[in-house]
């Protein structure tokens, strides 16, 4: 009797714990030259601005569509000894923004496909599984790929990282982390620990209708 009530502690201890919850703050990640900064500005600003590249975060918060609630965003840079910074944010996220330069799809593909394995198999995206928008920016260019297009060769990057990951690991330094996908089937975003969507956008025209829509949806924005 005494071993049945335990049990029934413990299960109404586990009902009333409180569930992880996501953040409710859009992050912009990407590559270096991906659009980022510009996407920030014309969101925040609707117009065109002049950027740089920037080693520095820039955040703000703000209407995206007039009359809706204000939402955190946060543009963080590209460069490779800044990812620390990003990994961090993704336990605040609501949604997650990832920018690559379609113009550019080879570079930004493979560059796209190294970040984006880390942040899948991060702890955080594991626990929170904050959504993913692979935006394609400059579709506007007479060289820029079609984002379903892209979409497969950054899809391919990872399953070679993966794999190459999973190969160079010895047993004692192995951990199941390495993996997202499990199994011999090439990795696709439906293997992902998150629901992972692909739009083609434009952070110049303005263009960005397609990340105005996810950030909305995903956040229940008003």
């Amino acid at each position: 009797v005494a071993f049945v009530m335990l049990l029934i502690v413990l299960a109404f201890v586990l009902l009333r714990r409180p569930s992880v919850q996501r953040g409710n703050s859009v992050l912009l990640i990407g590559p270096c030259g991906a659009g980022k900064t510009l996407a920030f500005l014309q969101l925040r600003d609707g117009r065109d601005i002049p950027t740089h590249m920037s080693m520095s975060v820039n955040e703000d918060t703000f209407e995206l569509k007039k009359g809706a609630a204000p939402v955190h965003v946060v543009d963080c840079p590209g460069a490779p000894q800044l990812q620390a910074d990003y990994m961090k944010r993704i336990s605040a996220a609501g949604a997650i923004v990832f920018m690559v330069d379609a113009s550019d799809p080879l570079e930004h593909a493979k560059l796209a496909g190294g970040m984006l394995y880390e942040i899948f198999v991060s702890d955080a995206m594991r626990r929170l599984r904050v959504p993913v928008l692979l935006a394609c920016n400059k579709s506007d260019s007479a060289k820029a790929m079609p984002s379903n297009q892209l979409r497969g060769l950054v899809e391919k990057e990872i399953d070679r990282i993966q794999r190459s990951r999973s190969t160079m690991q010895d047993l004692s330094d192995k951990t199941q982390g390495s993996m997202i996908s499990q199994g011999n089937a090439p990795f696709t975003f439906k293997d992902a620990p998150c629901e992972v969507s692909v739009a083609d956008c434009c952070a110049k025209k303005p263009g960005l209708e397609g990340v105005i829509a996810f950030v909305s949806t995903e956040l229940k924005l008003s």
